[in-house]
């Protein structure tokens, strides 16, 4: 079922271009064109130019795309510079044929103005599916371990080892899911323009791990794992879904950036109580499977880093991978690395793509909703005006 979903930015805009820009008024584009604030769908050489092949954007590419949207519009509009503009084309969304009846959401999305605090800390609403594990020590101590990633109302995706390991069979338990937080040392967090809503907490109903994952195996495959919470979450612009890759959705390639966030925390030392961000490029796969020769590494990972002290430093186990194709696409899951993001070794994450059947058997059987997206169906969706299904 088709779902509308908004123009993915990031940045700042600039006032002087869209101040003011309503639907059908007169805007100025980034290159000092006039034009037309209208519907991406209508403008033909948006289309024309980004959207007829199959291939990834560029950086720049999609910087000029988050430039050309038109601010304080009731709809996602561009400002378009065509001499002659095509609107109302009638288009019909297909319906998928292998998933549940969706209820409307959004996914991936950025906030419309990201103002970055310093560093590599996060804007108060950047990456809003960042999910926060709890765990109580036997002592009653409780402390965030793991991260994760909300998939959709219901669910967080995780690591199964951290549902699954040693510390658990010791007596330490998962007591809490956190959505919505920037800052664990604050009740509500601010910057200087403005405040978050508060953090969303929640229990859960059942945990579910990979039938195939070993908990005691060096290897780690299989390390996936979902968690159904105790009840819907409430979407803000501080809590919203990531998009997962449809099968045939086109992999980073290696030497090309990835994005992990967390709070630094590796379930073994502290580090940051505030979000951070980090990027990386992905490692070639023969070398990263040279690298761990001790640990075979297959098709159902994959790896990235290598760089000192920004990869598996940064990023919490069990957190997301991801990659901007305008909309923020979770391709892997923080699963273990060599120490603390040695140079020249990659730290390894779940390779998400290739767990969507197993995701999808889980979460069918709640008919519950989530949002994947191919590069055929991203381009698709521009297409007819921003509508993404799943």
């Amino acid at each position: 079922m088709g779902f509308i979903v908004w123009f993915a930015v990031v940045g700042l805009f600039s006032a002087q271009w869209y101040g003011g820009a309503v639907a059908q008024g007169s805007c100025r584009t980034p290159d000092h064109r006039d034009g037309v604030c209208i519907p991406v769908k209508d403008c033909k050489s948006i289309q024309d130019n980004f959207f007829t092949s199959d291939r990834v954007l560029t950086g720049d590419e999609i910087d000029y795309l988050n430039q050309l949207r038109c601010q304080s519009t009731a709809t996602v509009t561009i400002c378009c510079a065509d001499n002659v503009v095509t609107l109302n084309r009638n288009v019909t969304t297909p319906e998928t044929d292998d998933l549940p009846s969706l209820k409307k959401f959004e996914c991936g999305l950025e906030p419309l103005v990201s103002k970055i605090v310093g560093g590599s800390e996060t804007a108060l609403d950047e990456f809003p599916w960042y999910a926060l594990l709890q765990y109580e020590s036997k002592k009653g101590i409780r402390e965030f371990k793991c991260g994760g990633s909300l998939i959709n109302q219901r669910y967080v995706l995780t690591a199964a080892h951290c549902l699954a390991n040693k510390r658990l069979d010791d007596g330490e338990r998962l007591v809490n899911v956190r959505l919505g937080d920037h800052d664990t040392a604050n009740d509500i967090d601010c910057s200087e323009d403005f405040c978050a809503d508060p953090v969303q907490d929640f229990g859960f109903e059942r945990l579910i791990i990979h039938e195939l994952y070993e908990k005691n195996g060096k290897t780690q495959h299989n390390d996936i794992a979902l968690i159904r919470l105790d009840r819907d979450v409430t979407m803000s612009n501080y809590v919203s879904p990531v998009c997962l890759p449809a099968a045939d959705f086109t992999p980073t390639t290696s030497n090309t950036n990835v994005t992990v966030v967390g709070f630094g925390h590796t379930g073994r030392r502290k580090h940051s109580g505030v979000k951070l961000k980090a990027s990386f490029p992905v490692f070639d796969q023969q070398e990263c499977d040279r690298k761990w020769s001790t640990v075979p590494i297959t098709g159902q990972q994959l790896c990235a880093g290598g760089i000192f002290g920004i990869d598996s430093c940064t990023g919490d186990s069990g957190g997301p991978l991801m990659t901007q194709r305008l909309l923020w696409v979770q391709e892997g899951i923080v699963s273990y690395g060599n120490q603390c993001a040695l140079e020249g070794w990659p730290g390894i994450y779940t390779r998400v793509a290739a767990y969507m059947d197993w995701i999808k058997q889980q979460i069918r059987a709640d008919s519950r909703c989530y949002a994947v997206l191919s590069s055929r169906m991203l381009r698709d969706k521009m297409r007819v005006g921003l509508e993404a299904w799943v």
